[in-house]
């Protein structure tokens, strides 16, 4: 087999090089540490016979003597990567799948943080004393029974699915294509619902008031689209139950923020858990940080030490594929967007 130049600009440990390059002697990789596009581009420039391109972030501007013919990124989101400035016949994968279980988590510390009045006892612990209303403060509604709508039912989105239907909750599920049933995506074993078997009820476009009227928590995983820009506006969420949940941990630009703080403030929807932003890091004086209905996350909810250990290993999956010529996992579509 002819060599495979691979250019890899992480911050891989020599133990995870060694582990792509257990997979082929045919593999010749290099590795340039940077995150930045003009950083990535220098680094094709010096190496432009590379075939394959591991990155975070890829160049604005493509150049004709550049042989890429594919582009693993690191992340599952597309939205920061110039598509269109990529030549046509650059295959492109993305990380979905790796941080499913980390956001699944993060999602279900939100929601238990709000249901379960958790910041209020953190809240009081300079009191020094019980307080005398506690069984009125902290009698809460149990997650057993009630409905949780995911909007978004890939990766993390069944992997939140599988957690709810731990807790006894009903799961219902949106999603583009609702007749998909089945994730064709990189799925960690004994996680998520690959096959599509837990959700009692599916929803596609069209039926997204449908899904938030039905909901007592709503999760949003959407990706940041032209399809998806502002989705949850102010009618969204006047479709929702006034003591509904919201949890936002896709993008920031799904949401219309203004209508949400509105809807918060008027008791339209009883709370909102929130990940992302339409401007990060989020502004100091944006309502959020005030609303004490409302839990803010610095966009960590994808954040874990074993992260690279999870890239790793789904990309070592797909250069497997590469090689043998087979479908890889996690081809980005680029009319979609994700």
């Amino acid at each position: 087999m002819a060599s495979i130049p691979l250019l890899i600009t992480l911050d891989f440990t020599p133990e995870q090089i060694a582990r792509l390059q257990a997979i082929s002697d045919a593999l010749v990789i290099r590795q340039v540490r940077t995150r930045k596009p003009e950083g990535v581009a220098a680094a094709l420039d010096q190496y432009p016979d590379t075939e394959i391109l591991y990155a975070v972030r890829v160049p604005n501007a493509w150049r004709s003597h550049w042989r890429v013919r594919w582009i693993q990124l690191h992340s599952a989101g597309v939205d920061h990567i110039p598509l269109d400035a990529i030549p046509p016949h650059v295959r492109i994968t993305n990380a979905s799948g790796i941080h499913a279980v980390c956001m699944a988590e993060h999602t279900f510390g939100m929601v238990l943080a709000l249901r379960r009045r958790l910041t209020d006892m953190t809240f009081a612990k300079p009191w020094h004393a019980w307080p005398p209303d506690r069984w009125a403060l902290y009698a809460r509604p149990l997650l057993r029974g009630q409905t949780m709508g995911i909007l978004g039912y890939g990766a993390i989105g069944r992997e939140i699915g599988r957690l709810a239907q731990a807790f006894g909750m009903r799961v219902l599920a949106y999603k583009r294509t609702p007749t998909q049933r089945r994730d064709e995506t990189f799925v960690l074993p004994g996680t998520g619902d690959p096959e599509g078997i837990i959700p009692a009820a599916w929803f596609g476009p069209g039926e997204l008031f449908r899904i938030l009227e039905e909901s007592d928590i709503v999760v949003n995983t959407l990706p940041a689209t032209p399809a998806t820009e502002h989705l949850l506006d102010a009618e969204a969420f006047r479709c929702m139950r006034p003591d509904a949940i919201f949890v936002n941990i896709g993008r920031g630009r799904t949401v219309d923020e203004t209508a949400l703080v509105e809807a918060l403030r008027n008791g339209i929807i009883s709370g909102a858990a929130l990940d992302v932003f339409e401007h990060e890091p989020l502004p100091a004086h944006h309502p959020f940080w005030s609303l004490d209905n409302v839990i803010v996350s610095p966009h960590v909810s994808a954040a874990f030490p074993e992260y690279d250990d999870f890239a790793v290993a789904l990309f070592a999956e797909n250069v497997r594929r590469y090689l043998d010529a087979r479908p890889l996992l996690n081809e980005v579509d680029r009319h979609r967007g994700y």
